[in-house]
């Protein structure tokens, strides 16, 4: 009977101390057991305090189950921004299937670059071809990291013919006036096409190109055959002043047999 009263007195005092801790303090204190746990984070996300919800979405991150996603999908719709970078940062690691809808909105109609940029990031996770329209939509952005991360979300699309129907896209990427958006366009190319070929060679003899993009453009280009009449041009980086572009030129002379 003692006994019995004593865990009665136990258990009153410990959820006692949880709601006086999840009410009072703006920080998330580490505790054990699944249900309990979820529960506390659930109800720290509730706090008027975004510094709170923040670390409750961090606490959730690596919790496995229904619960634990919905937080994590919640959080997209946050009010604070850092809170909702956080829920996308997490996404990127562990993408969840019903969270893309709310993904692509982000994506496409946030106000804040930061969440956009990050919403993108994320989304090209997914892979899926119905997101397209959403990667040509920001790559007429101002800003070169957000078209950055819609040509690499372009060319991450799990689809062929997605990619090749919008090879125009990919192309005016690799024009791009910022020189890392080019980086990204030519160390995430994943398709052949004869237009993609020309615009390649075009690249190499462009002046005063920095001998990483000439290593880039020149690795790009090792799937292809090399036509004859492009052999002198990339024969000409054989005596390059930069290690780094001569040996890459032999890599890509050799790669379809072509020395």
């Amino acid at each position: 009977m003692t006994s019995s009263c004593g865990k009665k007195i136990f258990d009153g005092l410990f959820i006692w101390l949880l709601s006086v801790l999840i009410g009072s303090c703006t920080s998330i204190q580490p505790i054990t057991g699944y249900d309990t746990v979820l529960s506390y984070y659930e109800n720290g996300y509730k706090s008027d305090n975004w510094k709170t919800r923040l670390e409750a979405i961090k606490a959730v991150a690596t919790i496995k189950g229904e619960r634990a996603e919905n937080l994590i999908i919640q959080a997209l719709n946050d009010p604070h921004n850092a809170v909702k970078i956080e829920a996308l940062q997490i996404l990127s690691k562990r993408p969840i299937r019903r969270a893309r809808v709310y993904i692509r909105e982000l994506a496409l109609s946030s106000q804040n670059d930061n969440v956009r940029w990050n919403a993108l990031r994320t989304l090209s996770r997914y892979r899926d071809p119905r997101d397209a329209s959403i990667f040509i939509f920001n790559f007429t952005d101002e800003d070169w990291l957000i078209r950055e991360a819609s040509i690499i979300g372009l060319l991450s699309i799990d689809d062929y013919s997605t990619k090749y129907i919008h090879i125009d896209v990919i192309i005016k990427a690799l024009d791009d006036p910022s020189i890392s958006v080019k980086f990204a366009t030519l160390s995430h190319l994943n398709i052949q096409h004869h237009s993609l070929y020309s615009k390649l060679i075009q690249m190499l003899y462009g002046q005063n190109n920095p001998p990483s993009l000439l290593v880039a453009i020149l690795k790009a280009l090792q799937p292809y055959k090399i036509e004859e009449k492009d052999r002198d041009k990339i024969i000409e980086f054989l005596t390059h002043s930069n290690s780094d572009v001569r040996i890459t030129a032999l890599q890509t002379l050799k790669a379809k047999k072509e020395f």
